[in-house]
């Protein structure tokens, strides 16, 4: 039953999507594409859409207005969803290749990608769609250098923290002082690592994880281990203030290694360090344990 849900949900929105590109509605900042009628199915519309979207848009002029611009492009990758992925790779790449034209929108665009697919304001996270325009930008020779190794940092954070893959096995430091790789402390229970840094979120964070009832549960019954990692320097007593049935660590390595869009998050890692889910908020982890 909710598999049919959700594809009654995703059906009414996509839609909702196509009707507003038909009907080229004139809040839209300028006219979308209108699938024609040989396009009989929900993919094959979509495909069209994203094949042609930005038909009616010179990116090789200047933006004019910046909001109109990402509210545009948002309303573009929410096609993606729902098209052939091959056919979102392609037009991912044409628009890229037309925005070299002009360097401050190939800039524009790389920011509302950022914004849409990998900041914590993105419509839906898709490392696979955002890698597309990342690699664009790392490569672009037109760039200044600062700019394309900012896109590489990204990328190899992306690369190295693949789900279904294992983790880079990262050095921690214990609260004692001493040293230890993450494959040591790990083992057949699944971990969850519980990512945080300085600062107010952080400490909210840490305060409603260790106070969840389920998650103390299947701490004391084995079922999960927590490891929490400080992203910063090592400093005694830095763990005093943790819980004492968590393992409590720190590492810059992690910081400099992994994804990370938002602090605090939590990974989830199963055996032999295989990354299973990143970047789960502390709210997003205790519904899901609650469930």
């Amino acid at each position: 039953m909710n598999r049919i849900l959700i594809a009654l949900v995703a059906l009414v929105l996509s839609s909702s999507l196509l009707c507003q590109a038909q009907d080229e509605q004139p809040q839209t900042p300028f006219a979308y594409p209108v699938a024609p009628d040989t396009c009989t199915t929900l993919e094959s519309r979509c495909n069209y859409i994203c094949q042609h979207f930005w038909d009616n848009y010179d990116i090789s002029k200047p933006i004019a207005n910046d909001d109109d611009f990402l509210r545009a492009f948002r309303d573009y990758i929410d096609f993606f969803q729902f098209a052939n992925r091959n056919v979102v790779m392609t037009s991912i790449g044409d628009l890229m290749n037309k925005a070299r034209s002009n360097t401050p929108n190939l800039l524009k665009v790389g920011k509302a990608a950022e914004l849409s697919l990998f900041f914590p304001t993105a419509v839906y996270y898709s490392d696979e769609v955002y890698v597309e325009f990342a690699r664009a930008l790392a490569s672009n020779n037109s760039l200044k250098k600062e700019v394309r190794s900012y896109y590489a940092d990204q990328l190899s954070r992306i690369n190295s923290c693949q789900e279904q893959k294992p983790l880079p096995d990262i050095e921690l430091v214990m609260a004692d002082g001493s040293k230890q790789k993450l494959s040591a402390v790990a083992d057949t229970t699944t971990m969850v690592m519980f990512f945080y840094a300085d600062g107010v979120d952080s400490s909210i964070g840490r305060t409603r994880l260790s106070a969840d009832a389920t998650l103390e549960s299947l701490i004391d019954e084995g079922v999960v281990r927590v490891v929490s990692v400080y992203l910063g320097k090592y400093q005694s007593g830095f763990a005093d203030s943790m819980p004492q049935k968590w393992l409590n660590t720190c590492s810059e390595q992690a910081l400099a290694t992994y994804d990370f869009r938002a602090l605090p998050c939590c990974y989830i890692v199963g055996r032999d360090l295989v990354l299973m889910t990143k970047n789960i908020s502390v709210d997003e982890f205790k519904e899901g344990i609650a469930q």
